[in-house]
């Protein structure tokens, strides 16, 4: 009876030792895990291995000597430990390809139209600043276009918006047909319509403007109805009319216009088309103004607690009250200061300038975190931390009230020169916070190595999500990474009540929005924020 209780036993033995094998192999892909925590899965697999080895060992003790029923019960234990770990790390392997899946998918949904499946703005942006790097490297031109639909807004009004939705559907394929493979679509928003075309001359451009507008022109049947709309195209090429993305698409929205003006279906950009053009010099001469700094203005815009209700904070805004111009928003004159190189003086003046009013208002009673905000060229100078230093050392507020807000985007211009900036800043004290987070495409790996504390999603995400449930789904899936990452969430964007409620069920941490205020002066900050926190309970999440 003993050889074959020693048979047996060693015939389970051999079987566990093969599962925990089995498990080694299945599990390597753990091992490249970018989302969990690669040392836990490798002290996992340590822990497999000299499990394995204790099973070889057990196995030639069985073989040295007489073998009795306790010896075949623990060879029963270890096969069923074999499975058991076989059984863990699959599942675990598919959590993970599921995460991965989830991820692809959200950058997906992040990345196209929901409706047309096409590349979205942000998408088409980075393609544009992708072909832009390439056409100056190979020394080729570029081409962007704008396609608008004519009648869209009959179709609309006439049929209703769902055919109008079915007539984009249709139109998306003839797009891509018109075009080459290596060329992009993008639908921008509406009617809209982006194209980046690599490696063409005006010429060029135009003949394909041309076939753009034959496949638009070809009646569409919605419903059985026979459609038919136009279009009309602005055309505005690399380098002459342009060398970044946002100016170039810019320039084709006014060909874009200037066609639909002359009745044109396309049009090519020039100088003259460009009402603008005149003022944007004068906003390039007057950044260059020693006057500048008398007509710069700073706003507050409060950022309220989930938990309690209550302000927690404030975000620092910069306002332009130009003589001429009048009110010139942030987005078209920060661009201007970057590329004319006037960006450090204006962030050390926001920051300065913030200092005080908060030394002023804590002189008055009220203590409350300021976030102040650095723009790309700022994440590119290594001078920065010294220089914010120097400030913070003559003035008495504490460091950790300042919070440092850097875009996404911004920091992938130069990650390594971003991050070691980000450490100096934090030795001195200051948290900072990654802004408009999902639209600038870095690595969880490079997010996790920063020393931020909270994490900002952008408010285009949020300004939907009570109707677009893939914006939703962000939202959700971005607020219970960031939780389980360390960072606080806050949430941009809150215009209604059926956000912020949604946003509590998610379990957001805070959030900022017209719903509570827009951004107001320095003297009307005190008398709100105690006005709110009168009312906060009715902002605080149920626990």
């Amino acid at each position: 009876m003993e050889p074959y209780l020693k048979i047996l036993a060693l015939f389970l033995v051999a079987i566990g030792a093969l599962f925990l094998l089995r498990s080694l192999v299945t599990g390597r892909v753990l091992l490249k895990d970018e989302y969990g925590n690669p040392r836990g899965w490798r002290m996992l697999f340590f822990f497999v291995v000299l499990f394995l080895l204790g099973y070889l060992g057990y196995g030639l003790m069985l073989l040295a000597r007489p073998v009795a029923s306790i010896d075949l019960m623990i060879a029963a234990v270890f096969c069923g430990g074999g499975l058991f770990v076989v059984l863990v790390v699959r599942m675990s392997v598919r959590t993970v390809q599921h995460v991965h899946h989830m991820r692809a998918l959200e950058r997906h949904h992040a990345l196209h139209d929901s409706l047309t499946n096409l590349p979205n703005r942000r998408l088409m942006m980075e393609r544009i600043d992708q072909a832009i790097a390439t056409a100056q490297a190979q020394q080729k031109k570029l081409a962007i276009l704008l396609l608008d639909l004519n009648r869209f807004k009959e179709v609309n009004d006439t049929l209703g918006h769902h055919c109008g939705d079915q007539l984009l559907v249709a139109l998306a394929p003839r797009l891509l047909g018109a075009i080459s493979a290596t060329d992009v679509v993008a639908r921008l928003g509406g009617d809209e319509f982006g194209f980046v075309l690599e490696d063409v001359s005006v010429e060029q451009a135009c003949t394909i403007c041309m076939r753009l507008l034959e496949v638009v022109d070809q009646p569409f049947m919605i419903e059985g109805h026979g459609v038919s709309i136009g279009g009309s195209v602005g055309i505005a090429m690399y380098p002459q009319h342009g060398d970044e993305a946002q100016l170039l698409i810019q320039h084709a929205d006014v060909a874009m216009y200037e066609a639909k003006r002359q009745g044109q279906g396309y049009a090519v950009y020039a100088a003259e088309q460009d009402q603008y053009s005149l003022n944007r010099l004068r906003v390039v001469t007057s950044l260059r103004d020693r006057a500048l700094f008398d007509q710069l203005a700073l706003y507050y815009q409060p950022k309220i607690s989930l938990k309690d209700g209550r302000v927690c904070g404030l975000e620092a805004l910069l306002r332009w009250h130009h003589p001429t111009l009048g009110e010139i928003s942030p987005d078209n004159f920060i661009p201007v200061a970057e590329r004319a190189g006037v960006m450090r003086k204006i962030t050390l003046w926001v920051l300065e300038n913030a200092i005080m009013q908060m030394e002023a208002w804590e002189k008055a009673g009220m203590q409350l975190q300021v976030a102040v905000n650095l723009s790309m060229r700022n994440l590119g100078d290594e001078n920065l931390p010294q220089d914010i230093r120097k400030i913070i050392e003559s003035h008495t507020i504490a460091p950790f009230l300042i919070t440092l807000e850097v875009t996404e985007s911004g920091m992938m211009v130069n990650p390594r020169l971003a991050q070691e900036i980000l450490n100096k800043l934090n030795a001195l004290g200051l948290p900072s916070s990654i802004d408009d987070f999902g639209c600038g495409y870095s690595s969880l790996a490079y997010l996790k190595s920063l020393p931020a504390t909270e994490i900002k999603i952008d408010k285009s995400f949020v300004l939907n999500m009570t109707h677009d449930e893939s914006d939703a789904v962000i939202v959700h899936s971005t607020i219970a990474m960031a939780h389980n990452m360390g960072y606080r969430v806050v949430a941009e964007g809150v215009e209604n009540a059926e956000i912020l409620e949604l946003l509590q069920v998610l379990g957001c941490d805070v959030v900022q929005g017209f719903y509570f205020s827009q951004a107001m002066p320095a003297e009307q900050v005190m008398a709100w924020v105690q006005q709110h926190n009168q009312n906060h309970l009715r902002y605080a999440r149920a626990i």
